[in-house]
């Protein structure tokens, strides 16, 4: 179900109580952190994201409602599923817990198998919520770069050629698979800024004058600002493609001159995915270059406009980027 074990938090005043639920959790393979009342609780949220919390109801200093209730005010842990622990069955009490935002409750003393069943269902209910989200996301995506595509009448598969080139160098560099997965998406959204490019700049059949240029450089800006104000992962990684995929490894890139790694690493590999594609497609002001040639600029440019480390990867296994080329052909 999960690409790795989910962190519960376990916040109990009673020690043997926390061991207990520890062990149990533990054996099921969850990365188990625990606490002793509400304001430790909510220390350990402010450190750790936490797929679930297991909240004892009567605790000293902060109570159990009362945190849940600060748990569900901060944006950042309001998503986080709560399960009360109470030693009380009386309904009123159970309608506070749902009241105040909890999920479930289990009575104390807990049977183990009811203990585990129930937090491997809310879990499972949390994974399927977050993929629904994601989901959602990766079609609002791919829609958008369909639209950019659209406005353009020379770029064909360029958008699903640099998605496919980002997440081949992202693996061959190291980055982790979710990372990988959310880079494929974001890259696909790295000229969405030029929705807001006039056709006659967009399409223009010769070389850009100085204005015309300083216009068209603006779309890594608007880019960045369609995506900034999300405060989702893909969609974040999607504002940071867009702002930084012209910045240049020696700082005499746009927007911002960034330098080296100032430049974010989903910045500088879709660099060379974006520029390799280009060089490589014909557009309405050139012809398509030979593939030596565009290797050759690729290889030229490493330490001046891409980064040296990426560069290597890519030339030592640069058939496998003409194969994703080959099979993405317009």
């Amino acid at each position: 179900m999960r690409v790795s074990p989910a962190n519960i938090l376990v916040v109990d005043d009673t020690p043997t109580n926390i061991v207990l639920v520890r062990k149990l959790l533990e054996n099921e393979g969850y990365n188990v952190v625990t606490a002793e009342n509400g304001e430790e609780a909510l220390k350990c949220v402010a450190r750790t994201p936490f797929d679930l919390i297991l909240l004892d109801v009567m605790m000293p200093i902060m109570d159990g409602f009362t945190t849940c209730e600060r748990l569900k005010a901060a944006n950042r842990t309001k998503e986080i599923p709560v399960i009360f622990l109470t030693a009380m069955s009386d309904i009123k009490e159970v309608n506070r817990g749902f009241e105040v935002g909890g999920v479930d409750y289990i009575v104390k003393p807990f049977n183990a198998s009811e203990l585990k069943a129930r937090v491997k269902t809310h879990l499972e209910l949390k994974y399927y919520r977050e993929k629904e989200i994601e989901q959602t996301q990766k079609d609002i995506i791919f829609t958008l770069a369909y639209v950019g595509e659209l406005r353009s009448k020379d770029t064909g598969n360029h958008v699903r050629r640099v998605s496919e080139y980002s997440g081949l160098l992202g693996r061959l560099y190291g980055l982790r698979y979710e990372t990988v997965e959310i880079l494929k998406l974001a890259s696909a959204m790295h000229d969405i800024g030029k929705v807001a490019i006039p056709d006659r700049i967009l399409n223009k059949p010769s070389a850009l004058d100085p204005k015309e240029r300083e216009l068209m450089n603006r779309h890594t800006e608007w880019g960045y600002h369609i995506f900034s104000r999300s405060r989702r992962p893909i969609l974040q990684a999607a504002a940071i493609v867009a702002a930084q995929h012209h910045e240049k490894y020696d700082g005499t890139g746009y927007p911002k001159g960034l330098k080296g790694d100032q430049i974010h690493i989903f910045g500088r590999i879709v660099a060379i995915a974006d520029v390799f594609d280009a060089l490589l497609t014909k557009r309405s002001y050139k012809q398509e270059w030979r593939v030596n040639q565009a290797l050759k600029y690729i290889t030229d440019e490493s330490g001046r406009h891409f980064d040296p480390e990426l560069v290597e990867l890519f030339v030592d296994h640069f058939g496998r980027f003409l194969e994703i080329r080959q099979k993405f052909r317009d």
